[in-house]
This record gives structure tokens, sequence and C-alpha cells, in this order.
């Protein structure tokens, strides 16, 4: 008789024992899956961006750009100066004046292209620091040509390309008025009375060439914009 009680006994206990394991169990699944239902999930693809070089003068769409300091831009601005793409534009652009025969007017001859290259490049480097490297700290202006990328129009793009010569950035990234490019530029062309033929040194010769540096920019900066696309196109480029 005990050993039946004994047994009826431990039979009840189990058999309250297990649902309510059971149930216990169920809540805890339940539990620690319902907050991780959401994170079960796959997370949404964030874009990819990489954080690009101070010395970068052009920021692309998928780059975080640093903010530059006064020691950067005038450094930046002394390298892009002197950089490869910028010597093609001295040679392009005293090979276009000796073509044409235009200002500086220093002939047709092989000396005379001599001298615009030497003048192109004087130019060019002046107006360069001046605008990056002197101008852009004393306004406080980013000097970095941030591209649309090839997620708008090719008529979009290189209208925003072109107007970066009268609208920039400011180190907080607020639009502005592009005053250390203008100033740079006609600084430049100041210079130019110091080293170009005296035709061309008069107050309307300077202003030509103040409004040619700035066309300069503008074909620059529509370079800097589509270089990447063009690039990708011929596949010496890897898209990234």
């Amino acid at each position: 008789m005990v050993l039946f009680a004994t047994r009826f006994a431990r039979t009840l206990l189990l058999g309250l024992t297990i649902p309510i394991a059971s149930l216990g169990y169920a809540q805890s699944v339940s539990s620690s899956a319902s907050p991780s239902a959401d994170s079960a999930l796959p997370n949404a693809p964030t874009p990819a961006t990489r954080r690009a070089p101070w010395y970068g003068m052009t920021i692309s769409p998928d780059e975080t750009a640093p903010r530059l300091t006064i020691f950067d831009k005038a450094l930046g601005g002394l390298r892009d100066s002197v950089y490869p793409p910028s010597q093609v534009a001295w040679i392009a652009s005293a090979g276009w004046s000796q073509l044409i025969n235009r200002s500086p007017n220093y002939g047709t001859d092989k000396g005379a292209f001599g001298q615009r290259l030497g003048a192109s490049a004087v130019r060019d480097i002046s107006e360069t620091v001046f605008s990056k490297s002197v101008f852009a700290p004393v306004f406080h202006e980013d000097p970095r040509y941030y591209r649309m990328g090839p997620g708008h129009g090719i008529i979009q793009r290189g209208v925003y390309a072109a107007t970066r010569v009268f609208v920039t950035r400011t180190d907080e990234g607020r639009a502005t008025p592009n005053y250390a490019l203008l100033v740079g530029h006609a600084g430049g062309a100041a210079l130019t009375v110091t080293y170009y033929p005296a035709r061309n040194t008069s107050f309307g010769g300077v202003s030509r060439t103040f409004a040619t540096s700035l066309g300069g920019a503008a074909l620059g900066f529509v370079a800097d914009e589509f270089l990447d696309d063009v690039l990708h196109a011929v596949h010496l480029k890897k898209a990234e």
C-alpha cells in the first residue's frame, strides 16, 4: 500500500512537472525569440564609404572628406599645382595658343612654344597656389571638387561642374560663392604683367587672361567630373 501510494505520488508529481516545465520552456523560447525577431532579419545594406586622403582634391560620392586644416590647404595647393594632370594642361594650353597664335603673343616659331609653355606653367601654378593655398584658408572655403557622380544625368553633371567656378563649399559644407578661386585667378592674371609680352599686359589684356583662366577652370572641373567614367569605359580603372 505504501509502495502504491509512493508510486502514485511520483506519477502525479511527474505529470504536473512536465507541463509546467514545457510551459516554462515555451515562454523562455518565446521571450528570447521576440526581441531577436527583428535582429534575425538581415540589416539593410549601408552605402560603402571610404575616407578620402587629405591631399585628394577631387572627392567622389562614395568618399567621406576629412576637414582640411590651413596646413592641408597650403600643402594640397602646392601639390596640385605641379601634379601631372596640371602639366598636361600646361602643354595643352601652350599648344592651343601656339596653334592659333593668341595671347601670350610670343610668335609662332619653336622658341615661341617654349615661351608659351613656361608662361602657361607660371600662370597655372600662381592661380592654383593663390586660390587653394592662400585664399581658401582666408575665406574658410573647401578648395576640393566634389563629384556629382554617375547617378545623375550628363547635362546636369556638366552644368554642375562648370558652375563650381562660381560656387563652392565652406569648411562646414555650406554653399558659398567661390571667392578663393575668383580672387586667386584674378591675382594670377594680374601677375602676368611681369612676364607676358607688353601687348598682353594692358587692362584689357589682363581682363581677357582672367576670363580665359575661368574658362580653363570650368573645363578642369568638367574633366574632374567625368574622368573616372572615361577610365572605367576604356577599362583603365576598376570599378570600386
